[in-house]
């Protein structure tokens, strides 16, 4: 059975992330592993006659620890068939929270898939674009070690970059979904700067998360950092409240990292001066969770909170060793105990 035109738009909105080299499609099988988790997820001790056992025995585990092996075990199933079961599920309601819930899910599932493959095709530099950079180091090691490092470290830069970069597609998209907002850049945008009079312009202001029916702006930040300032833009961070508080909104500053400076504190009491609120560290999460939409608080707890917290713990001011390996097949990370591989193409 074929889906028509409209069914497979619906279906891809799910199964598809970008176009050409860069499309990230998952299968029909985690596509209807990722509806099964949403309903477990916001229907707690319901299990219905559609979720086969297979879906069953994988969408109870936790999403970090569902393997490529999980995934393989899944009974195969066409598009077809995964709608069906994005039906049962109620997520063929726009309005639902299940459609809500499984396009977060969704999203977060196919960019991790897509930096997967960012790892597995990620090339190595050639000389032509890191050979210059010897000139300072060369001579104080042997050569061959010299130019392995040079060339290790220029990947890690490559994949970090890319790591930053698709989070930041994922994480401040997803946060605003979660409290039923959307981000504005400043073409659209509903909040405007203001002239030397206090008056608005008819230029916009871009805006992380703008929630219509609370008649809230805000301003979402991982951590508050000395580029900004440095930069000169931190007197535009400032004025932001200001702006918002003019069109009508309430502004809210969101800082995860509890990480006290000198500007942070500045910011918060420009928001509060405004008539606007923070929340920084614990109390931002909170506040996220208070505000979220329906099922959205179970969203965060399960899929965003468990790896920063984890980070928390885990990241500190001088690593653990590591040891970093190479073939024409794969890539591994171990730290003489553990071991993180994954493929090369």
């Amino acid at each position: 059975m074929k889906l028509t035109g409209s069914e497979r738009e619906f279906y891809r909105h799910f199964s598809r992330h970008g176009q050409g080299d860069t499309l990230v499609e998952i299968t029909p099988q985690e596509v209807a592993l990722l509806a099964a988790m949403t309903h477990l997820d916001l229907h707690e001790g319901d299990v219905p006659r559609w979720l086969g056992q297979d879906l069953y025995h994988v969408a109870k585990k936790p999403f970090f620890d569902i393997t490529v092996d999980d995934i393989a075990q899944l009974d195969s199933r066409s598009e077809a068939i995964a709608l069906d079961i994005l039906r049962e599920a109620g997520v063929t309601d726009l309005t639902s929270p299940e459609y809500h819930y499984l396009s977060n899910l969704a999203t977060l599932y196919r960019r991790r898939a897509k930096y997967y493959r960012i790892l597995s095709r990620q090339p190595f530099p050639t000389s032509d674009q890191i050979g210059p950079r010897c000139l300072l180091e060369y001579g104080r090691c042997e050569s061959r070690l010299l130019f392995s490092w040079m060339s290790w470290r220029k990947l890690c830069f490559d994949l970090d970059n890319r790591s930053a970069q698709e989070t930041g597609y994922l994480f401040e998209p997803i946060i605003a979904s979660c409290l039923g907002g959307e981000s504005m850049g400043s073409s659209n945008s509903v909040v405007h700067r203001l002239n030397a009079e206090g008056e608005p312009t008819s230029q916009g202001r871009q805006i992380d998360c703008y929630v219509k029916d609370t008649g809230r702006v805000y301003e979402l930040k991982m951590r508050m950092t000395i580029a900004a300032s440095g930069q000169g833009r931190f007197g535009e961070e400032l004025s932001f409240p200001r702006e918002a508080v003019a069109a009508g909104f309430t502004p809210v500053l969101i800082v995860f990292d509890p990480t006290p400076s000198n500007r942070l504190e500045e910011l918060c009491a420009a928001y509060a001066e405004a008539g606007g609120e923070s929340a920084v560290g614990d109390d931002a999460w909170a506040l996220l969770k208070n505000n979220a939409e329906h099922g959205m608080a179970t969203f965060i707890e399960k899929y965003i909170e468990p790896p920063i917290n984890a980070a928390r713990g885990g990241v500190h001011g001088t690593p653990g060793s590591i040891t970093l390996q190479a073939s024409n097949h794969s890539i591994s990370i171990s730290n003489g105990e553990e071991k993180y591989q994954f493929p090369r193409e």
